[in-house]
């Protein structure tokens, strides 16, 4: 499946495939070079070698090999990867080219000018956990750190003088079609340049001269005949872009996602979010997922009758956005993190690479229609004052890139948070009776007064204004296949009885305008050792209303019929 943008005038190989493989236990990926005679076995690209027979789980520096052939030098070309974990370095014929410690983001990395003939192309890519409080992915996520080339990998000729990089496309006016186009540029952009524009199937008939400043261009226009996107009508535009030897086409859709006092609005109506989390995760391919999967896991969402899927808790693969795009299926979207502590929110590389993988993030994903929401370092600290100001600049910074969608956190603080004044709307998770026990009483029956009570305090907080509240966690587990007439905590019983209720107290508060269950699929978690281990069993997150290989538990059907009624 390609992706847009679409760069119809560039020379690409794809560099998905096998390549020449060796693992290195406890090697540091920073000094180390290839060895050419360890090249002893061969790996999937994309994929993970810790989901692999021979590398399962394995922590290391794993080096990756392959010969791709250009016809006739090129000036200049961009190697752009879709997602990797954890880290990783990019040589071509021993040459350093780019590195990254974004795991699951989109990078691309020029590589200069390159000859005709063959030339060798070494990954080196990191799944170890390093000391300190710099690094974006601890051991004890709740979930699991896999590692590889997550997503697929390509090398593109660039323009001898200038490129378009993007064309990002922000609705302006949903009533009447009007965007505006942001174009980016790379190369020796010049001052001026003549750009060719078609809105869809028109003729190539429309031509502007552009403004350029900082390798940056802008434009305000009408689409004609438009059609809004939306999840009953999810309509799709395409623009392309031709400017001196480049063109670009990308997609978009038309819609505004905005609030008004304590409700969301999707193109001037009312909206009420049913969905779930969703983790990439897979038995076989890890965070790898095939595009059948992701057509698979989508049409169970819409067998649930959910109209919203929070990407949790890393950037997104763009042919799962662009899946959603196509479906109508809402999305959060949000950037790595997860129950980060003030030591490590304190530390100034990690705050710096949480804003660049942030604003990332949003770079590469701007144009998907089906994003309304983004977000951040799930469950961070934020009844901290060092909490506050990375949330503060985390906000800023996706405000800059995107002014036109919601932005929140998933925040676990239910009764000393600081940082609710920040989002545009409030979004909590919450496990009474599961995680939040108390021993005398039932478990569902902890439920609702639990919910009372965390609206109680955000309410107060507000101070009598107005803001829309979402809950974006709530669920429990069960073992696939495990029952009990008696409902017995970890059967199926008792994850159908306990999410029976929490839709239902959901569903009975007039402020809250969404639910997103944990989670839609089991996945795997940390392995052995790590955060209450013992609610981990057999290294997995069981709270999925499917198994990890899709086997819908009883939950689903509870699911499918209580969303329905909404």
């Amino acid at each position: 499946m390609n992706c847009y943008p679409d760069y119809p005038g560039r020379k690409t190989l794809s560099l998905d495939g096998f390549w020449d493989f060796y693992l290195a236990e406890g090697v540091d990926w920073n000094s180390t070079q290839a060895e050419n005679d360890r090249f002893n076995d061969l790996m999937s690209v994309p994929g993970a070698f810790d989901c692999s027979p021979e590398y399962y789980c394995k922590r290391g520096t794993a080096f990756y090999r392959r010969f791709f052939t250009l016809e006739k030098d090129c000036p200049d070309a961009l190697l752009r990867l879709g997602g990797i974990g954890l880290r990783g370095r990019f040589l071509i014929n021993d040459r350093e080219i780019g590195r990254t410690e974004l795991a699951y983001s989109g990078v691309e990395f020029q590589t200069g000018a390159l000859s005709a003939g063959s030339h060798e192309l070494v990954a080196i890519i990191d799944n170890q956990f390093e000391d300190g409080n710099s690094q974006l992915f601890y051991p004890y996520y709740d979930f699991y750190a896999f590692g590889g080339l997550y997503r697929s990998i390509e090398l593109q000729i660039l323009p001898a003088s200038y490129w378009i990089e993007r064309v990002q496309v922000r609705t302006l006016d949903y009533r009447e079609g009007k965007v505006s186009l942001n174009f980016k540029f790379g190369g020796q952009v010049p001052e001026t340049m003549t750009v060719g524009l078609r809105f869809d199937t028109e003729s190539m008939k429309r031509e502007i001269s552009l403004a350029v400043t900082d390798t940056v261009g802008e434009l305000e226009t009408i689409v004609p005949d438009f059609k809004l996107w939306s999840p009953e009508s999810p309509a799709l535009h395409t623009l392309t872009v031709k400017t001196g030897d480049d063109a670009i086409v990308e997609q978009f859709g038309i819609r505004e996602i905005a609030t008004k006092g304590n409700t969301l609005r999707l193109n001037g109506k009312v909206l009420y979010l049913k969905g779930f989390n969703r983790h990439e995760s897979h038995p076989q391919s890890g965070p790898a997922s095939p595009e059948s999967l992701m057509i698979e896991d989508l049409q169970n969402l819409k067998r649930l009758n959910c109209n919203f899927v929070r990407g949790c808790h890393y950037p997104q693969d763009q042919r799962f956005l662009e899946l959603c795009d196509r479906a109508g299926m809402l999305v959060w979207e949000e950037s790595l993190g997860w129950g980060n502590i003030e030591a490590q929110m304190a530390d100034p590389v990690f705050m710096q690479r949480q804003e660049e993988q942030t604003r990332l993030m949003v770079r590469n994903s701007i144009n998907h229609p089906s994003i309304i929401i983004w977000g951040f370092m799930n469950e961070f600290h934020s009844e901290t004052g060092t909490g506050k100001e990375l949330c503060r600049r985390l906000i800023n910074a996706v405000k800059e890139e995107d002014n036109s969608r919601i932005v929140t956190f998933a925040c676990n603080h239910t009764s000393d948070d600081i940082c609710y004044d920040l989002v545009d709307i409030i979004s909590f998770n919450t496990y009474p009776g599961w995680i939040d026990v108390n021993e005398q009483d039932e478990p569902t029956d902890a439920i609702k007064p639990e919910l009372e009570k965390i609206l109680a305090y955000f309410r107060e907080r507000l101070g009598g204004k107005d803001k829309p509240i979402i809950i974006s966690e709530m669920g429990t587990c069960a073992v696939y296949g495990q029952h009990d007439l008696a409902a017995a905590q970890w059967t199926e019983e008792f994850q159908a009885e306990y999410l029976a209720e929490v839709i239902r107290s959901a569903l009975s508060f007039d402020d809250i305008c969404g639910i997103t269950i944990w989670q839609m699929n089991d996945a795997k978690s940390y392995l052995r050792k790590g955060a209450n281990i013992r609610c981990k069993p057999f290294a997995q997150n069981l709270a999925g209303v499917f198994d990890q290989y899709r086997r819908p538990k009883l939950a689903a059907t509870t699911v499918k019929n209580m969303f329905g009624s909404k």
